[in-house]
């Protein structure tokens, strides 16, 4: 398509080209780059590497395994696991069948893992035996229960380190005898064993690939249909960003950190990478003091995180010595990152010879993570940048769709080829957050506030969803509260991010109880106790505070802002 001149035109400075967004699978995508570099690095993992051949054989035996399971196209097959070369030629495996990945954040509850793998009714699971024991306390209540796929870390390790890892995590499962269960290797003895060839994979960009899960404008999850074309375009439009050109990203060393089931991790860590032909280096876990290690150890090249890992990174003894012309790309997102931080960092890279600074990036799930980025040829201080080529952004007063002028904040909305179909089943909320505006096209109301300056540089000032954000992982204040409100003898209670250490946000419930006479401690047990059984661990109350009397709004509402407030005046 041509590209019609904007604001953002001069930033980019290419105003009157053709941009070509692939109309196939993500697998294709994937596959194309392996007949480029079939010897390359695509994956490593604990020191054990796969080249580009070797990772698209992997991908299509386990193809050959799910249809040789029963998996069909249009199937939904649920990915419970942490970042692991099982997880990720799961999702390509599942894409290369014309099936969808419904992506399934391995720490929720068990509530919330059944509720998710049971709305789309998955005909398959794969998860880890790590995580078996959360899951099989699982009783489904749909007409075909899924096949449970067990892996292993230690089937994803090197030789020389699996029988180390296996004598240090004996592990004995306790299966539900409900669950049909196969073992990984099992699994794929039964795509050997299938006689027929694969078909040619004939998925196209329209096609739903993934289904992650964001709270959106209202702040309770929600299933986001992603497509083909989605993932493609914004490896796409990441490559024209970028400060080198084509050959210097092939083989450049990624890190692999950000998880699977976040678009951030997906999109721009893992499928951007291994469409431009580089190095994944995937990280199974949020350990940032070992994630630092690994950036020194293998010389990692771009690191796109959140801005806990940065944080660890400038209290390492490493980075006060060590030559860090080896980093050529960083990029933060998923959170907002303090000011005094990117000055430290950039301090840090610019001493250790390195070229590059962080770029602070913008996006949501339901635009596969990415939409803008403070550009390195031209960053402007507390900005999330300029929109990816072929994308637009306009600042609309709240609730309608009239653009506001420079500086004037309102609600961001976005217009980009990687946006989502929809959310899953959800009609209702899909014409909320996909509006038609006057020139005719659907554009995405984030529910974010921001601004936009005279040069078409973006401002993001709050969630306007109340969401919050602690280590890139998404915290929906409304859920939990749902919860909690279900202890009898609580009768309201309004759920904040104060300030904690590292400019990480604690979680706060603030508790309303039905008298100021009953046994605090007790109660606090149950919420507490509740909170476990359906709320993700990350996502638990580190705080419970009682009060008689909760502040209100002109409208009558618990005045969220004004807790937070007096909760961070108290801390202070």
């Amino acid at each position: 398509m041509k590209r019609t001149p904007n604001i953002w035109s001069k930033h980019h400075g290419k105003d009157n080209f053709i941009t070509e967004y692939p109309d196939y699978s993500m697998f294709t995508c994937v596959q194309k780059t392996a007949e480029k570099y079939p010897e390359y690095v695509a994956l490593e993992f604990q020191n054990k590497k796969t080249t580009y051949s070797e990772m698209i054989s992997q991908i299509e035996l386990i193809a050959q395994s799910l249809l040789a399971s029963g998996v069909k196209k249009g199937d939904y097959v649920s990915v419970v696991a942490p970042n692991t070369p099982q997880a990720l030629n799961m999702v390509y495996a599942i894409n290369r069948i014309g099936a969808i990945a419904n992506m399934i954040h391995p720490l929720l509850s068990v509530n919330e893992i059944k509720q998710f793998a049971e709305s789309v009714e998955s005909v398959a699971i794969l998860t880890f035996d790590l995580l078996y024991k959360k899951i099989a306390e699982i009783e489904w209540e749909i007409p075909h229960k899924p096949l449970m796929i067990i892996a292993r870390i230690a089937d994803a390790l090197p030789f020389y380190s699996k029988s180390f890892y296996l004598m240090k995590n004996r592990l004995k499962l306790n299966f539900n005898p409900n669950h049909e269960i196969i073992y990984w290797n099992d699994f794929l003895r039964k795509g050997k064993a299938r006689k027929a060839d694969l078909a040619p994979d004939e998925g196209k960009g329209e096609d739903i690939a993934v289904i992650l899960y964001s709270g959106g404008t209202t702040g309770i999850p929600k299933g986001v249909m992603l497509q083909n074309k989605a993932f493609n375009a914004i490896a796409v439009q990441s490559s024209e960003i970028k400060p080198f050109d084509v050959k210097e990203r092939v083989g450049k060393k990624v890190l692999g950190l950000m998880p699977a089931f976040h678009g951030f991790g997906l999109a721009i860590c893992m499928h951007m990478t291994l469409a431009e032909g580089g190095h994944l280096c995937l990280v199974p876990k949020f350990d940032y003091k070992a994630c630092t290690r690994l950036i020194f150890k293998k010389k990692i090249n771009h690191i796109y995180a959140v801005p806990a890992l940065f944080e660890t990174l400038c209290r390492s003894e490493e980075i006060e010595k060590s030559d860090l012309s080896f980093i050529d790309m960083v990029a933060i997102s998923g959170d907002k990152c303090d000011k005094k931080l990117i000055n430290r960092m950039n301090k840090y890279l610019e001493k250790g010879n390195s070229k590059a600074r962080i770029l602070e990036a913008y996006g949501q799930t339901e635009s596969v993570s990415g939409v803008a980025i403070n550009p390195f040829f031209a960053p402007k201080e507390d900005s999330t940048g300029i929109p990816f080529p072929d994308n637009e952004i306009k600042i609309v007063k709240i609730g309608t769709h009239e653009a506001l002028p420079a500086w004037e904040d309102g609600e961001i909305c976005v217009l980009s080829p990687t946006q989502m179909k929809g959310y899953y089943k959800n009609d209702k909320e899909t014409a909320r957050a996909l509006q038609k505006h006057a020139d005719g096209k659907n554009w995405l109301h984030t529910g974010d506030i921001g601004c936009m300056d005279e040069d078409g540089y973006i401002y993001f000032r709050q969630r306007y969803s109340r969401m919050i954000i602690v280590a890139g992982y998404n915290v929906y204040p409304t859920q939990i509260e749902n919860i909690i409100n279900t202890c009898e003898n609580v009768n309201t209670s309004c759920v904040i991010g104060v300030t904690g250490k590292a400019g990480i946000p604690k979680i706060v419930a603030v508790v309303q109880p039905t008298s100021m006479d009953i046994d605090f401690d007790l109660l606090r047990k149950e919420i507490l106790e509740v909170c476990e059984k359906n709320v993700a661990d990350y996502a638990i109350p580190q705080e419970i505070v009682f009060r008689e009397e909760m502040p209100k709004t002109a409208m009558g509402k618990v005045s969220f802002k004004k807790l937070t407030e007096e909760m961070e005046n108290k801390k202070g």
